[in-house]
């Protein structure tokens, strides 16, 4: 009796320090990769979704934005040796360091520092230039509006990011069988996130403040997007800047395909065509022949 009631005491014990282990934050870290182009230039910051960030060199919008006169920084923020293991509680600090770094590079014209994001790249794309002026403008695809809970399956509910210490304010996923039921049926994880925006309280304290953004946003959903509502949560976000009477273009698209925008030469297009355009303005890159 005496053993099973050490063992008990034992497993309690050892169950109480995993989890004090995993409410500690995940250290801060990022892997980028920097394709150059000729000369000095523009660059974007590309940023993808849960596969853990980095888009590979291969990637068909690599290739096109250098076509089109950019360099291209590509950038992990987990699941990348030196980074976070998990989509939990990233901190933006390294992030925002890159990006000043990226403005001191001898080769960048940092008069055009742009960042370009998909999915959760996206959520952290506008959340990025939304607290860094530098950024000259934003190319969120299928995006989010707001902060979700982190995708990492614990007994806890912790944000996605955190500025320092600092965890953002989080719209917390519902903990009831409806979203299990969605998932289940074929819907992937859109009726879970169409849940959780149900939570008003929530949604305003963790929505993106993208009227701070300094620049041109192209917001660019998919109106068959299984994952989350992209093509809501981009017109979310497009009527926030139009109320805060934002100063600079925002364009707002909604393509008639499912949520993984960049695996179609038309949504490319438009990333390209909207970065070419403001970089143009800017005076990064040469304006077009006529």
């Amino acid at each position: 009796m005496k053993r099973a009631l050490a063992f008990v005491v034992l497993a309690l014990a050892a169950l109480v320090l995993a989890l004090i282990w995993r409410a500690q934050s995940p250290a801060p870290g990022i892997a980028s990769e920097f394709d150059a182009g000729p000369g000095r230039a523009p660059v974007v910051v590309l940023l993808g979704g849960s596969e853990g960030g980095r888009f590979r060199p291969d990637h068909p919008l690599v290739a096109e934005l250098g076509l089109a006169g950019f360099h291209v920084a590509r950038v992990a923020y987990f699941g990348a040796p030196g980074t976070p293991a998990h989509l939990d509680r990233i901190a933006l600090d390294p992030l925002e360091s890159h990006l000043a770094t990226l403005a001191q590079e001898e080769r960048v014209d940092a008069r055009c520092i742009y960042l370009a994001g998909a999915s959760k790249g996206a959520e952290l794309a506008l959340l990025l230039a939304s607290g860094t002026p530098s950024v000259g403008a934003v190319a969120a695809v299928a995006p989010s509006h707001v902060v979700f809970q982190s995708s990492r399956i614990t007994p806890f509910r912790w944000s996605s990011w955190r500025r320092g210490d600092q965890r953002l304010a989080f719209v917390p996923y519902p903990r009831d069988l409806s979203a299990l039921r969605g998932i289940l049926a074929g819907d992937g994880y859109l009726e879970m996130h169409r849940r959780a925006l149900e939570n008003p309280t929530a949604t305003d304290r963790a929505a993106i403040p993208v009227e701070r953004i300094a620049g041109p946003v192209l917001l660019l959903g998919a109106a068959q997007d299984q994952v989350w509502p992209s093509a809501e949560m981009a017109r979310a976000a497009a009527e926030r800047l139009t109320a805060s009477e934002f100063a600079h273009p925002v364009t707002l698209r909604i393509l008639d395909t499912d949520h993984y925008l960049l695996d179609h030469a038309s949504a490319r297009a438009e990333v390209v065509t909207f970065l070419t355009a403001t970089a143009q303005n800017a005076g990064c890159l040469p304006p077009v022949m006529r």
